[in-house]
């Protein structure tokens, strides 16, 4: 490992820790079904990235940067899924539960996704991100040099994959903890907060310009 591949790895990581959509939908997912949809949904995450490493590796990334009409149209499509991720959450959290009060806590909590749906919503909300496909484009050749075997820009995709698997597990069951740990109506509450971020992020990716 030299010197350029351990800042890429040191850049890659305050890039993963920063808050966005994939760290909302985890929350979001951990509020509704516990940590194993968090657990999925940081799978399906890192399965995007690895798409987009891919991708990238292919020239799609490329293309994708290149073209202001495709951008859009993923972007849109993007924010579209977020808000309704959002809307469901939300309307969920606010939606009355007679039943909650006859059931066990940890029964109650497992409203959420199944593991399966979680993976896909992951993989869809990352893949559905230009964002993501734009650090395969600014960032990582900023980390690379003429002449480096494809077999660099692997390990370099695979380091990043495994890295938001492991911080997203990471966050994912702190947030599945602390939501089971205290009673329903808090659950409830953050559920309609994750709502709201999901919403305002969707409505954010939207406007943003390239």
């Amino acid at each position: 490992m030299d010197a350029r591949f351990l800042t890429y790895l040191i850049v890659a990581a305050i890039l993963i820790v920063t808050p966005g959509p994939d760290m909302a939908l985890v929350a979001r997912n951990a509020f509704r079904g516990g940590y194993p949809a968090a657990r999925a949904t940081a799978f399906g995450v890192g399965a995007g990235i690895f798409v987009w490493g891919a991708g990238t590796a292919a020239g799609l990334a490329s293309a994708l940067a290149a073209s202001a009409a495709l951008f859009s149209a993923l972007k849109l499509a993007g924010a579209a899924f977020l808000v309704a991720l959002g809307v469901r959450s939300l309307a969920g959290a606010l939606r009355p539960d007679r039943r909650a009060a006859t059931r066990p806590r940890s029964v109650a909590a497992r409203r959420g996704p199944a593991p399966s749906g979680a993976f896909v919503q992951g993989l869809l909300g990352n893949l559905l991100n230009p964002k993501a496909g734009a650090i395969f484009v600014a960032v990582v050749p900023q980390f690379t040099a003429p002449g480096d075997p494809l077999g660099r820009l692997a390990a370099m995709t695979a380091a990043f994959v495994m890295m938001v698997i492991v911080w997203l597990n990471v966050y994912g069951l702190a947030v599945a903890r602390a939501s089971a740990r205290f009673g329903g109506r808090l659950r409830r509450l953050l559920d309609a907060a994750s709502g709201i971020v999901m919403m305002a992020l969707g409505g954010r990716l939207a406007l943003e310009r390239r």
